[in-house]
């Protein structure tokens, strides 16, 4: 089942896509032929737009039928008729009609998903309501409240987030909390705290919402429908798919009770509804919602809701292993977009790929480059070369020549739809914030993986494909440790208005350009989106940002670094060895997986590509086998040969090897390997753990610190309850290293027992030194995930590790609400660590239980503390792997930090207390639990 879903999604790329609509509330009725004084005519209407607002609504929208364009041709037309007579319009009228008549434009426009008009008018219709100084008319917070909504449709959320929050104030001050004008506000900032990933404040909104819509509008209006479906999807990504499902029965029942339907929220919410019951794994009730529909929508058979769940029924299908009815559904489909919109259509285009992949996948070749050929020469004529379905287009038709056995075409569509992958990342990255681009990873990250299984594949005939290899891991591994947050406060509390309003003014470009690259050429025309302009403008801004803020230019620098450029930094006795977990991909992507080793030498022309075919073995079979024989202190015949024997060939005459480890590397101490009558690894290499080759530029650039020697030592938490277990040798251990530090000159800050707290770690500013020796934590099990949202924790590897600090067992047992932002709840996950100010820190020790067990989601290096705090500005960090033995740690840390105070490099002086321990203590068990990142 696992492998049907995840064919699914990378199939069709399925995600949740919130945006705002307007919902068909509004019934215009004035009557036209009567006439009356414009002053009753106003104070008619006022009354009119006091019961009637604008609701921000959630979709799931798995076939692009609930964003399609010319979905309304009638709202269409009424927008346009519209503008024109809006153009034609007196100057008899009133202030109050003038500006209403602009805001009426704007929403009209909005309705047909006009939104750059839209956005034209909409400010228009502020600036008349402020020039005419009527901004008491309750007109002026509905601009406000739908510019929000525009914002938000159109992705540009930074820009949303000031005119939804100002029209939840206006509607509270002018109208009241108990309004209905304030309650359609509560639920735009619910939708949009949502969207955000501020999961807390979204839950309280939508709460408050459904309890005041309840009271002002029932519980069988629409507007209540709404709230519930909305409530649903936040539900759905927080993994309370139950109550998502009760949510959406009870929406979709309220709507079915009423005489004139809106077919857009029928359609959504059930559409919603079955694409959850798919997510879950019910599959037989997402079918019967999709045949009904069917049922419903079959009179209108050139409907584009039809064209939709039509698809949406061929993709099922795709997933229920049910082959024989995919390709009727996929044509007939395809033929409605084409009788409806011509052949020369986005959605038909989409309809075809999906049905030419669908043809590879079952071995149909030849009709599979008909079908995706003919929708690739669609997309070359209605897309611009750089929008994203066109490059899925590039690349499906690559895996099709791959998979056919033809290399070099492959290769050449292949490689295409990378670069701009890339291209996309540095397009789209900037202004995200991080679980938007957690979101969007998900959705990029597979087309990256599948080139990694080609280049396995084409490696041989094709050596030099190794560059592109290790280029594409280069930029894209730890992707999502590099956080903006950092930059953002430091720009927001730099005290410059200037650079922080165009810091802001950058990031809503950044955002609009997103929105737009998605549109087609009809559209940019259509709207007068000049493409090459506005990313001519961004450019600009963001190189006079760049001047003028260090931490701006530094946090997106955009330089591209090739492998050329790390081969030259090495010394002769020097090697990289950059390791990339690839999840296999035959038809579709697999449950198995394999490892690529790149290897990287002095001015090396390439490098060269060791493959491991065996990951799904050694993730499991032989990582049980080599943490059982450490457990155990027995004898280890098989590991070596597993994780290096196939790599250490490409070694030769190497001593210092730089490793950056992914999968299930992050998992064992290569160090602690040793050949069948051999030695340890230890005793052979000199191996310095790094999170991405690229690193090494900062490490060889590093200068040896002369400044303040502050140390900041924590340990001994008082968890306040009896889980977890106390850990009194964390005392001794602290104080025993608080007196050799003092001893080297170093000014100590020690925190014990109440005052170990997360709040404590978060107040400090890059202390040379930093330990903390406390409980570590791992979850592989997103439903266990500590101090965070389970939904949130599925999602981003960064929620699930951490470290367990005073107060911790409130937030475990449950008793303090989960909380994806920053808080003092006495975990302090990796996400958090990642935001640290650390500075100026040379070195982090982690003595904690199990803290290296980062995620070995591919892709993203050790997905917990270990790159956090390198993010954070940690020049070195050590860390524990398995649970430890106290007095050997205690030993271990004496000896290092004893070695480190006679100066010299903190990589030797770790590994010469491991060499030490040795001595004492023969087993890998006792010496090698601990594992040094940076240098």
């Amino acid at each position: 089942m696992k492998t049907k879903i995840t064919l699914f999604i990378a199939f069709c790329l399925l995600a949740f896509q919130s945006f705002a609509q307007f919902d068909a509330l509004k019934k215009k009725l004035l009557d036209k032929g009567k006439k009356t004084l414009e002053g009753n005519i106003d104070k008619s209407r006022d009354r009119l737009d006091s019961s009637d607002f604008n609701y921000a609504i959630s979709v799931i929208d798995n076939s692009g039928m609930m964003n399609i364009r010319d979905l309304d041709e009638a709202a269409t037309k009424t927008a346009y008729a519209a503008s024109n007579a809006l153009l034609k319009k007196g100057s008899n009228e009133t202030p109050e009609q003038k500006s209403r008549d602009i805001l009426d434009v704007a929403e009209k426009l909005y309705e047909a998903r006009r939104f750059k008009m839209a956005e034209v008018y909409f400010l228009d219709a502020k600036l008349s309501y402020e020039n005419d100084h009527i901004t008491n008319n309750i007109n002026y917070s509905k601009v406000y409240s739908d510019l929000g909504l525009l914002y938000a449709t159109m992705g540009r959320l930074n820009a949303a987030v000031p005119y939804t929050t100002e029209a939840l104030a206006m509607r509270e001050k002018t109208l009241g909390k108990n309004s209905k004008a304030y309650a359609a506000s509560l639920n735009n900032n619910a939708v949009l705290f949502q969207e955000n990933a501020r999961y807390n404040e979204a839950e309280k909104y939508f709460q408050e919402t459904i309890e005041l819509v309840k009271v002002k509008l029932g519980e069988q209006s629409q507007e209540y429908a709404i709230v519930l479906n909305n409530q649903a999807i936040f539900f759905s990504k927080i993994g309370r798919y139950d109550n998502a499902i009760t949510n959406l029965k009870s929406a979709i029942a309220i709507l079915d009770k009423q005489n004139k339907k809106n077919l857009r929220n029928t359609v959504g919410f059930q559409s919603n509804l079955a694409l959850l019951y798919q997510q879950t794994g019910k599959f037989t009730e997402a079918e019967e919602i999709y045949l009904k529909l069917e049922k419903a929508l079959k009179i209108q058979s050139n409907d584009p809701y039809y064209a939709g769940v039509l698809d949406n029924l061929a993709l099922l299908y795709i997933q229920m292993n049910k082959p024989d009815k995919v390709e009727g559904y996929f044509k007939q489909s395809a033929e409605v977009y084409r009788a409806r919109f011509g052949d020369q259509n986005p959605n038909r285009a989409k309809v075809l790929n999906d049905l030419g992949n669908f043809y590879r996948m079952q071995g149909r070749f030849a009709e599979a480059e008909q079908t995706l050929s003919e929708s690739m020469t669609i997309r070359t004529n209605v897309l611009e070369a750089t929008h994203p379905d066109f490059v899925k287009s590039e690349e499906d038709l690559g895996i099709l020549y791959w998979k056919k056995g033809d290399m070099t075409k492959a290769f050449a569509n292949l490689q295409s739809a990378m670069n701009k992958s890339l291209d996309f990342i540095s397009r789209y990255f900037p202004p995200m914030s991080e679980a938007e681009k957690t979101k969007y990873w998900d959705v990029l990250q597979p087309r990256f993986l599948r080139f990694y299984n080609y280049c396995l594949d084409a490696h041989t005939a094709n050596p030099a494909i190794a560059q592109d290899m290790y280029n594409y891991q280069m930029v894209t591994k730890g992707l999502l440790l590099n956080s903006t947050n950092k930059i953002k406060q430091a720009i927001f509390g730099s005290g410059n208005a200037d650079l922080i309003k165009d810091y802001v003014a950058w990031l809503d470009k950044k955002e609009a350009l997103a929105r737009y690259y998605s549109l087609s050429k009809d559209d940019l025309k259509e709207q007068k989106i000049d493409l090459a302009a506005l990313e001519q403008e961004a450019n600009s801004m963001e190189r006079s940002l760049s001047e003028r803020s260090g931490d701006f230019s530094k946090g997106y620098s955009t330089e591209k670094i090739g492998f050329d450029k790390i081969a030259s930094l090495l010394a002769d006795n020097e090697a990289v060895v950059e390791l990339i977990r690839i999840r296999s991909f035959e038809k579709d992507f697999t449950s198995d997986s394999k490892y690529a080793a790149l290897v990287l030498t002095k001015n090396a022309s390439q490098p060269k590509l060791v493959a491991l075919e065996n990951g799904t073995l050694m993730e499991t079979r032989y990582a049980k086998f080599y943490r059982n024989a450490i457990q155990q202190k027995i004898a280890d015949q098989f590991s070596y040969e597993q994780f290096w024997a196939r790599i250490e060939p490409a070694l030769a005459g190497k001593k210092v090897i730089y490793v950056s480890p992914d999968g299930v590397y992050n998992q064992i101490n290569l160090n602690t390997l040793k050949k069948v009558d051999g030695d340890f690894v230890i005793n052979k290499f000199d191996i310095a753990i790094i999170g991405n080759s690229k690193d090494l530029i900062g490490l060889k650039n590093s200068k040896a610190s002369t400044s303040k020697k502050e140390a900041f030592l924590l340990g001994f938490p008082d968890y306040g309850g009896s889980s977890p277990a106390a850990l009194p040798g964390t005392k001794i251990e602290i104080e025993g290293i608080s007196k050799i530090l003092k001893t080297s000159g170093y000014q100590v800050s020690l925190s014990e027992q109440h005052e170990a707290t997360e709040a404590k770690i978060k107040s400090v500013k890059g202390p040379t030194l930093m330990h903390v020796a406390t409980h570590g934590y791992f979850l592989q099990d997103a439903e266990s995930a500590v101090g965070v949202n389970a939904e949130s924790a599925k999602n981003n590897p960064l929620l699930r590790s951490g470290l367990l600090l005073a107060g911790a067992s409130k937030t475990m047992s449950g008793e303090v609400l989960p909380n994806l932002e920053s808080n003092d709840n006495g975990v302090l996950t990796a996400y958090e660590a990642m935001n640290l100010d650390l500075n100026g820190t040379d070195l982090i020790v982690l003595s904690a239980c199990e803290t290296g067990l980062g995620d070995v989601r591919a892709g993203e290096g050790v997905y917990g503390l270990q790159r956090s705090f390198i993010v954070a500005g940690a020049k070195a960090l050590v860390m524990s792997l398995w649970k430890v033995d106290d007095a050997a740690t205690q030993a271990l840390m004496t000896n290092f930090y004893t070695n480190l105070s006679k100066g010299g490099s903190k990589l030797k002086a770790f590994k010469q207390a491991q060499l030490q321990l040795m001595v004492k203590y023969k087993e890998p068990y006792y010496w090698g639990a601990f594992v040094m990142m940076g240098m």
